[in-house]
């Protein structure tokens, strides 16, 4: 999509199933894909990609905006891409580290199962006291 200088932006929206998280108009991309960091620039072939829990970085201007991303997949065809996430949360760059370790806690599904599986256990062990 041309802006009204004539510049080429890339328009870009963020989605969870919840809300939208970011929608805006982009000069460049950085996705956390899958299969490793990927940058679309406008014209960019299209692709779509499987999103790992990490980083999604878009810049207008100059201006830096950063995103954490919870798994999902990402698409982009003709000047429009999209992000479709478990979870999304706009943050500074500072805090990067502390956004992606939120994320990876809240939703690693090995911790899901061992709180399950911990609950079971415990619920085993009042049925057998209970016996007793």
């Amino acid at each position: 999509m041309k802006t009204k200088d004539g510049k080429n932006k890339i328009k870009i929206v963020v989605l969870t199933p919840e809300e939208k998280v970011y929608e805006g108009f982009v000069d460049f991309i950085s996705v956390p894909a899958l299969s490793g960091s990927l940058g679309i620039l406008p014209k960019h072939v299209p692709i779509i990609t499987k999103l790992k829990i990490g980083i999604l970085k878009v810049v207008n201007d100059g201006q830096q905006t950063y995103i954490g991303v919870c798994r999902g997949h990402f698409e982009y065809f003709g000047m429009l891409a999209r992000v479709l996430t478990e979870r999304a949360i706009i943050t500074e760059y500072d805090s990067r580290h502390e956004t992606l370790e939120e994320l990876r806690k809240k939703h690693d599904i090995t911790q899901e199962i061992t709180e399950e599986t911990r609950k079971v256990l415990q619920a085993i062990a009042e049925l057998k006291n209970l016996r007793s």
